[in-house]
């Protein structure tokens, strides 16, 4: 929560954080990676096990930690949560998820539906227009909101004066776009409603135990980290049917990419 209260308006201004990899927007820039580390290590831990009954274990764990994350308001805890156990890779595992109880996956289907990003992210926009504070948000729709803004809307635009000259295209005033930066202006202030800190009380042993599990996760993605996953996934519960179609790569079918909005360090910043 420090992160995202300390991201400032200027770092969601002309997309700062898709440029030069995300140098001018460094708290943005934590945030995204944060949000990419933790569904990364939803993945590692429950990959970690050659047991079906760990796994499963596991999993019923972390749909705990997304329920508990709702229920503090952590948006973006959750959507990072149900990415991972949506991905391919986990969702594939169909012997562990046999015996994960029906009561644990009718709420993971509830945390499902308020993250859906169908029609605009529609209930998760519900949820949060009257939310009162505090609460953490899943920032990434809110960088594709400023996204759309920016390079849908130029800067400037012209304005008719009513005479000939404007018939060549020669004429008019160029003026400021305000149509623009208002609704600019009006996506970052719904996001600042809600940098107001938790009050709740730390516990430092448990916060550095996590820190260090985000890190190690963090220092082993070199680039290709859903292969490695998927491929491992492949290792644990093997295809029961008809074999790979030749060029099928696992990059092709690893988690739909609800993070596409992040850059991390030399990485190419993402198109959409």
């Amino acid at each position: 929560m420090s992160i995202f209260c300390s991201i400032l308006p200027e770092e969601l201004l002309s997309s700062q954080w898709m440029k030069n990899g995300g140098v001018d927007a460094p708290n943005v820039k934590a945030m995204s990676t944060l949000s990419t580390d933790l569904s990364n290590l939803v993945a590692e831990t429950i990959l970690h096990h050659t047991e079906i009954k760990k796994r499963a274990a596991v999993i019923k764990q972390w749909i705990k930690i997304a329920h508990q994350c709702l229920e503090l308001n952590n948006y973006d805890g959750v959507m990072a949560i149900i990415c991972s156990l949506n991905s391919s890779t986990i969702s594939r595992l169909r012997k562990t998820w046999d015996i994960i109880s029906l009561k644990r996956k009718e709420t993971l289907q509830h945390l499902q539906e308020i993250v859906e990003p169908s029609q605009n992210n529609k209930v998760l926009r519900t949820r949060l227009q009257d939310h009162v504070p505090p609460c953490l948000p899943f920032l990434g729709m809110y960088l594709t909101d400023l996204t759309f803004v920016d390079i849908g809307n130029p800067a400037t635009k012209q304005l008719s004066l009513g005479n000939d000259a404007d018939d060549d295209g020669t004429g008019g005033l160029t003026v400021v776009n305000f149509d623009k930066h208002t609704r600019t202006a009006k996506i970052i202030g719904e996001l600042q409603r809600f940098q107001i800190p938790y009050r709740l009380t730390e516990v430092p042993e448990l916060q550095e135990w996590m820190s260090a599990q985000i890190q190690r996760v963090h220092d082993g993605d070199q680039g290709n980290v859903q292969v490695t996953y998927y491929r491992k996934s492949l290792l644990l519960e093997p295809r029961e049917s008809m074999p790979k179609r030749e060029g099928e790569h696992p990059a092709s079918v690893s988690r739909p990419d609800l993070f596409g909005w992040i850059s991390r360090g030399d990485k190419a910043p993402p198109s959409s």
